[in-house]
């Protein structure tokens, strides 16, 4: 488990060192304006989209460690090579790249955290470590930008998922690991997934519209910088996952689901109607904690009672709809705040975020279905 942990922390970083690049870098070397900064987002998003299919499939059919090798190797290839794209087509490209890379990497070690025999322990582990990763990201990317150039951090991004990938060598179903083969797969499309990723979509538009939009709400509240928001959020949803790993263990998967969905909800809904810097912390703090039970409860209900050989594809449908709800949630909530202000556009994704817990009863387990895929009713015997 340690060493599936140390990939994951390092393909992370390796996505989170480019969250502050990617903007400077359209903006700067590439003379562009602040709309095709979204437009190079979205197509990363696009193409991980396009490639979670594949990237399931993989997972279950030629193993976990191979799947999570290829995609940090993608994303060592794509981000130094942004250093040798001198037009805006080719930075695309390099995009587009390192979006499949992200999404092989994704599904690949968060399948092998399913195979461990505590799955919901372990997923909780491995969302410690994306959440690591990313959050320390940035500030990385901060030092060494400002230390050794714009420049650098790409490479330093390329060293590290180089580094991620030669690590993933070791993990099962990799060169030098355990058999490749887990099974025939399961579906490209698993309808394991489909529930949880319904309310993995809902959460990812309450993340999007406080990421996006609580800088410019602490702005007009006099509140100057929202770094404090941004690392308290931080703090709290990383203590929530270390602290209540036990708490947690003890939650069905389902009831978690919900209660991350209501939190998100909840901290959405305190910024307009607690329209003050504190309001907005506290909002932080309890956005924080409804994201820190979410993905450790997506994932799980994805992946209870499948095979082995099926549980990269229903990772892969359920982590489909982080992409979904970013593209979604950045263009419908942009339109909502620039038309009838931001208050609207946290009251929308609240709604959504508040509503989503609806779905989660016509989710059904393996143990809950029988082999025609019909509800067991006891009553009938």
């Amino acid at each position: 488990m340690t060493r599936l942990l140390l990939c994951t922390g390092a393909g992370f970083l390796s996505v989170g060192l480019l969250v502050p690049a990617i903007p400077r870098h359209v903006t700067g070397p590439l003379a562009q304006g602040p709309a095709v900064v979204g437009g190079c987002l979205a197509i990363t998003s696009v193409f991980a989209l396009l490639a979670r299919p594949v990237a399931g499939r993989l997972a279950d059919r030629r193993g976990r460690g191979v799947t999570a090798c290829a995609g940090t190797a993608l994303l060592a290839a794509a981000a130094p090579g942004v250093l040798l794209a001198d037009s805006l087509p080719l930075f695309l490209v390099c995009r587009a790249v390192a979006g499949v890379g992200e999404s092989l990497m994704y599904v690949g070690l968060a399948a092998a955290a399913s195979d461990h025999n505590r799955p919901g322990a372990a997923i909780n582990r491995f969302s410690v470590a994306v959440n690591g990763g990313l959050l320390a990201g940035p500030a990385l990317a901060e030092t060494v930008g400002s230390a050794l150039g714009l420049g650098a951090v790409w490479v330093v991004a390329g060293a590290v998922a180089l580094a991620a990938s030669g690590a993933c060598l070791l993990l099962p179903g990799a060169a030098g690991g355990a058999p490749s083969r887990t099974g025939k797969g399961g579906p490209l499309v698993h309808r394991a997934g489909l529930f949880p990723g319904l309310a993995y979509w809902a959460s990812v538009w309450g993340y999007t519209a406080f990421s996006a939009f609580l800088p410019l709400h602490v702005a007009a509240l006099g509140g100057g910088d929202s770094g404090a928001h941004f690392l308290l959020y931080g703090c709290v949803l990383l203590t929530v996952r270390l602290g209540g790993q036990r708490a947690l263990a003890r939650i069905a998967p389902r009831t978690a689901a919900a209660a991350a969905l209501a939190l998100t909800a909840a901290g959405l809904a305190l910024l307009p109607l607690w329209p003050s810097v504190t309001g907005a912390l506290v909002a932080a703090a309890v956005l924080g904690t409804g994201q820190a039970l979410g993905l450790p409860a997506f994932l799980t209900m994805a992946v209870t009672g499948l095979p082995a050989g099926q549980r990269g594809s229903a990772l892969a449908t359920t982590t489909a709809f982080f992409d979904l709800g970013f593209l979604s949630a950045a263009l419908a909530l942009g339109a909502v705040a620039q038309s009838l202000g931001l208050a609207y556009g946290f009251a929308v994704a609240a709604g959504v975020a508040g509503l989503a817990p609806l779905v989660l009863p016509f989710h059904r387990t393996p143990q809950e279905t029988s082999p025609q895929g019909e509800t067991h009713d006891h009553s009938r015997r």
